[in-house]
Parts: C-alpha cells; structure tokens; sequence
C-alpha cells in the first residue's frame, strides 16, 4: 500500500546482512500550498470566491472540499500550474495517488521551476516507482542547491531503486550542505554496509552515534558494521549499548552472546544468556548456545545436561546429536557417544567431524572391527591422516590381521616422518614384533 506523500511519514528502506539488521524512519513532508493560494490570486471576480473555498478547506484540513473549487478553477484556468499543484496536494492527503500524480506532473509541465511540485511528485512515486522518484527529486535539487533535503530524499530513491553507489553520493551530497544531520549519517552508513563496505558503514554510524547517543537503530547498525568486520568486542560493546534502549530484544541478546564467544568471553556470554531467558522459556537455539558455550569450558556434566534438554525441543538437529555425541565422549561414555553420533550420521552423513569421533569411540571402547568400519568412512570423506594410519594398525593388531597391521605401521610410519615419537617408537617394536611372529626376516625401520 502507498503511504501518504503529504504532510506524511514514509519508512526509509531497512538495513539487512552474515548475522545481523535495522531501521530508520525519515519524515519527509510535502511542500504544502497555502502561499500558492494567495499568489493565484486574480481579478476575476468569479475566481476569487473559489479560492477563498480553497483556503477555508486547507485550514482546516478538509481536503476533500478543496477538490471541488480547485477543480473549478482550473475549468476556467486549465493552464495554471499553482492550481494543479493544490489539486496534487489535495489528492495527496485523501490518498488518491494516480490522480495526485497526475496534477502534479501537469504543475511541472507548466512550470519546469517548480521544486515543491517536483518534490512532491518524487514523493508520490517512491513506492511504486523510485527511479522516476529519483528523477523528480534531481530537479528540484537542482533548483534548491541550497537545500540538503532534496538530495536525501534521491539518496532514498535511489537507494530503493538498487542503485546503491549513486544512493551513497546523494547521501554525501545531502551531508555536504548539512554535516550534523543525523538521518543522512544513518542513510549513508545503511547504504554503505549494504554495498559490502563495513568499514565505510562504521564511520557512519558512528558518527549518527554522536549526534544522537540514544538512537537505538544506529548502535544497532553500529554493531552490524564492527561485527561484519569480525570486530567482535566492539560489536558486543555496540550491542550492550543499544540492548539499553531495547532491552526486550531477545535476538539481538543471542547475537551479543554470539560475539562474546567469539572473544572467550564465556562467562559474560552466560549471564547474557540468563538475560535473554529471563521470563521466556529456553529455545533450542539458545539451550545450543549454551551448550557451546559450556562445552568450550569444558563442563561436561552440564554441557550433556543443556544438550540434552535442547534434543527434547528438536530431534532433526545433526549438530546437536554430534555435539552430545562429542560430550560423551568426554565422559567417557563410549557406547552412548557412539549412540548419539550415528544419529548424527544418519542425518548428515558427509559430517567428517563426528566420524571423527566415532573413531574414537569406537576405539576407546575397544569396537576394533566398528573402529575399521569407520575409518574405512572417513577415508571416503577425506585424505586419512599418519595417526589414522596408526589407530587401522592398532585395530588389525588387536584383531591379529598380522600383515594388515604391519602394511598399516608401515605406512603410519612413512607420512609422519618421526614427529610423533611415542606412536614411532611403538609402530618400530610392533612391525618387528610382528614380523618374527610371521617368520620373516627382519627388515630395517
């Protein structure tokens, strides 16, 4: 649906953007008539009681009966271009948007120097047509050099037109005539972080930051320019500060305690955490979060517990399962490791990290012939490492696949060259140990 053009306010277009978004609304009024209507003024006498109308009805706001003498008047004056411009303005404010459009492109045909109609026409078209928008707010730019609003307002137009880099220089011109402006600080950055440039975006926020401190889209925006850059502890900071105007935004909580685990900040992760749960039950995701979290501070018994409640809220999660699975492992627990991370198998089977971890459940559990199996898996998913090659040895020994084993030392021993000097030394023993068992000469190792 169109927005009011006249004496209205239309939203600017919204910041979007790697995990993280805000919003600016621009009040953009339209140029209104009232000294027109003493400049229409004429020495027909039937002229002058219509206009008289005309002023009554823009008094009192009653746009409605200001259609009916206006379109009077230009019966009898069709090529007064101050009357098609009223009649626009009425029709702006009753939202009649086709016929708004068209007094106002007939004002402007009339008289190519009239910026307020130029302005207002740019206004009637913004949402169904910003590019022709942009056009109408160049003119009267053009007309008004002196005037930055001109120049946001085509920044606006362009900018939701898709063209973003002549969006920018709009902003920068608007910025030009007025630096201290708070809106085209936020524009431009808005812009700038959707044409990829944080950098550029971040001077820009902060500097709106400056201008108004309690502007919450501008921390907000602020926070997505740092953390677009990885700047992870100032986009945490950026974020404390606009969860102090917003303090019910859950989301933004949870993108805080995304940044701080960035930055090993656990334990004030933890408290955001609490914050964004207080009053609200746990969602997978944060219940996740927190498990991450505790998992990197190596609380297992906890971390199992979190997981575990985020499973009962969501079963078709891969990486919940293999980080319960990874858990498990922790503890010991082989065999409800290996439990939790075949389910994650089962849904993504190309996940190398938790068959990884199957292997060493398997191994640590003493399951040599599932330890081969997997294996046999990972070598399908990636180039197998030297200690691959050492655990298959291991598991053939165990299982008394003499050759295999040795085959398997062997070629532990050739990919790691010396840099593990336990696992070198046993892989040596075990090829010779082997080696006499099978009644082979004995080889150098």
């Amino acid at each position: 649906m169109r927005r009011a053009a006249a004496l209205g306010a239309f939203l600017a277009a919204t910041l979007c953007g790697a995990g993280a978004a805000c919003a600016a609304n621009a009040q953009s009024k339209s140029q209104q008539p009232a000294k027109a209507a003493a400049a229409a003024a004429s020495s027909d006498a039937s002229i002058a009681p219509l206009l008289q109308q005309v002023k009554a009805a823009f008094d009192k706001n009653d746009f409605a009966a200001a259609v009916d003498p206006l379109q009077r008047i230009l019966a009898a004056r069709p090529d007064d271009p101050i009357a098609h411009f009223q009649l626009g303005y009425a029709y702006s404010e009753l939202k009649r948007w086709d016929d708004a459009k068209s007094e106002y492109s007939r004002a402007v045909a009339l008289d190519p120097k009239m910026a307020p109609a130029h302005l207002n026409l740019g206004l009637v078209l913004m949402d169904s047509d910003p590019a022709a928008a942009a056009e109408s707010f160049r003119h009267a730019a053009d007309l008004q050099p002196k005037e930055s609003r001109p120049r946001y307002l085509t920044g606006q137009a362009l900018e939701r037109a898709g063209k973003l880099p002549e969006a920018s220089e709009q902003y920068k011109a608007a910025l030009a005539l007025s630096p201290n402006d708070y809106e085209y600080h936020f524009a431009l950055a808005r812009v700038l972080l959707r044409a990829g440039d944080p950098a550029g975006a971040e001077v820009q926020f902060r500097a709106a930051v400056a201008v108004r401190a309690d502007a919450a889209p501008a921390q907000l925006g602020l926070a997505s320019s740092l953390l677009a850059q990885k700047k992870y502890a100032g986009g945490a900071a950026a974020l404390a500060e606009y969860l102090k105007l917003k303090p019910d935004d859950r989301g933004e909580r949870l993108n805080r305690v995304s940044a701080l685990m960035e930055i090993d900040q656990f334990d004030e992760a933890l408290a955001e955490l609490d914050r964004a749960e207080t009053g609200t039950p746990p969602t997978v995701d944060s219940l996740k979060m927190r498990g991450g979290i505790l998992m990197q501070q190596k609380k297992w018994q906890d971390a199992a517990a979190t997981l575990t409640r985020a499973l009962q809220l969501s079963q078709t999660d891969p990486e919940l399962f293999a980080w319960l699975g990874r858990v498990e492992l922790e503890l010991r627990d082989f065999p409800a490791a290996a439990k939790w991370l075949n389910q994650s198998l089962a849904m993504n089977p190309t996940g190398a990290g938790p068959l990884r971890d199957l292997v060493d459940a398997y191994y640590l559990g003493g399951e040599y012939p599932s330890t081969l199996a997997a294996l046999d898996r990972l070598a399908q998913l990636e180039t197998p490492k030297p200690i691959s090659w050492f655990v298959r040895a291991t598991c053939y020994d165990k299982l008394m696949h003499k050759p295999e084993a040795i085959e398997a030392y062997q070629k532990f021993l050739d990919l790691d060259q010396g840099k593990s000097d336990t696992q070198d030394f046993q892989a040596r023993q075990r090829i010779r140990i082997l080696e006499d068992e099978l009644g082979r000469s004995p080889k150098k190792h």
